[in-house]
């Protein structure tokens, strides 16, 4: 079994999502490969620029031959223009590209391809050369170049390394000896160099892997609390608050809210547990949800066994109480699915009105989106002063959607606060 680490990930969360402390691969393999693809973008402008490097620095070391050193290796000269016009030809490709996950290979590409074309230097070069192009000093270069850039991982450094050890041995044994002490010594210091080297990038690797886990978790955690956010606030009204809104407050002159209230609610919950009341209460309240989100109204809070919605809150809609009554009446045909726990039917009264209301956010530890104004308050008393099983509707509810249901009425009823006031009840279908 492979030796691997959790990278400190919380306990109930690590399986899959641990690092091979060999190869530091992701156990999971799709956890790896969302890893590479996270890493594209950042490799594809890498691409570009070490391509562009890459061939800069063949041009400048072909004109300080020529101006200096003379060369007349034919040989030589061509490795660097094949290595120049390479890298540019390659920088130009990728110009006309864009991200994908071909970059991963562009990326070995470029590594193996330039670690080639300094190796044939040594096979190809002159022994005028040799002061300045010494085995070890390219072997150092190759080394730092396998692990150094950044754009390979340590997996895939350390085979390079291994070819670039191997390299450097055939070219001070075979192609340019030097004497066995020498040898030992330059190896050694190669050895030192490559390792110190590819720890940094063994750690450099580790530490992106495991930050890479934590973003994860922290877009992971901030999609929880949009999610919870969201079913405290409405969508935009939430975004607003994420958005560093203080106070959010608005004003609606077309609105209409709906009170539902289950019929003698006092006297069921003394005959019941506190378990059972509970179950009751959210098997309706659940049916109520869905009524809700089927005709996009925005439920505003439950008091008790009172049940709160607004229709054309917090998005102004032409057809807001046409919605509401919908609602209102699919409600009453939920209601009439939940039973009591000893099989009892439940009744609810419905009160309706429609106005202007303001709407806001309130509170900072427990904030919750509310409604206030008039409207909300004869609403409520259009509730309280209802018949269970029946809607009861103010005039302006009743004027405005005659066209298309019958009502009963008038009635006049004292309502608190207004005193006598006309209401209408909605006749049955």
């Amino acid at each position: 079994m492979p030796i691997s680490w959790s990278a400190a990930l919380p306990v109930g969360e690590q399986t899959g999502r641990e690092i091979n402390a060999l190869t530091l691969r992701f156990t999971d393999p799709n956890l790896e490969r969302q890893y590479r693809d996270s890493r594209l973008y950042f490799l594809f402008a890498a691409t570009k620029t070490i391509y562009a490097v890459a061939a800069a620095t063949w041009l400048v070391f072909t004109l300080l031959n020529e101006f200096t050193i003379h060369d007349p290796s034919t040989a030589l000269l061509a490795v660097r223009i094949v290595a120049i016009l390479g890298n540019i030809a390659a920088f130009v490709l990728a110009l006309s590209m864009k991200p994908g996950r071909w970059v991963e290979a562009a990326i070995s590409a470029i590594v193996a391809s330039n670690l080639v074309f300094l190796t044939l230097v040594l096979a190809s070069m002159s022994s005028i050369s040799l002061p300045y192009y010494s085995p070890f000093a390219i072997a150092t270069l190759q080394g730092v170049v396998c692990f150094g850039l950044g754009i390979t991982g340590f997996a895939d450094g350390t085979i390079f390394a291994f070819c670039v050890f191997g390299a450097f041995l055939a070219t001070v044994t075979v192609r340019w000896p030097e004497p066995p002490l020498e040898i030992f010594f330059h190896t050694t210091w190669l050895c030192t160099v490559i390792s110190f080297v590819g720890l940094g990038s063994y750690l450099l690797d580790r530490t992106q892997r495991i930050a890479w886990l934590r973003q994860l978790d922290l877009a992971e955690a901030e999609d929880r609390i949009r999610a919870l956010l969201h079913n405290v606030l409405p969508p935009s009204i939430a975004v607003r608050k994420l958005g560093g809104e203080a106070v959010i407050a608005d004003n609606y002159s077309e609105a209409s809210l709906l009170f539902a209230d289950v019929v003698g609610f006092t006297a069921l919950s003394a005959t019941m547990s506190s378990l059972e009341l509970v179950t009751m209460l959210n098997e309706l309240f659940a049916r109520f949800d869905r009524v809700v989100a089927r005709h996009g109204l925005e439920k505003i809070k439950t008091i008790g066994d009172c049940y709160m919605v607004a229709s054309g809150i917090p998005h102004a809609r032409d057809d807001h109480l046409q919605n509401l009554m919908s609602a209102a009446l699919e409600m009453l045909n939920e209601v009439a699915k939940v039973r009591t726990p000893d099989g009892r039917p439940l009744a609810i009264r419905i009160g309706m009105h429609s106005g202007s209301v303001t709407a806001g956010v309130i509170g900072e530890s427990k904030f919750i989106f509310d409604v206030w104004g008039d409207t909300v308050n004869i609403a409520s008393r259009m509730e309280s002063n209802g018949v269970a099983g029946q809607i009861q509707v103010t005039e302006a509810v009743m004027r405005a959607l005659m066209g298309q249901y019958s009502f009963n009425g008038p009635q006049l009823i004292d309502i608190k606060g207004k005193g006598p006031t006309r209401v209408w009840k909605l006749k049955p279908a």
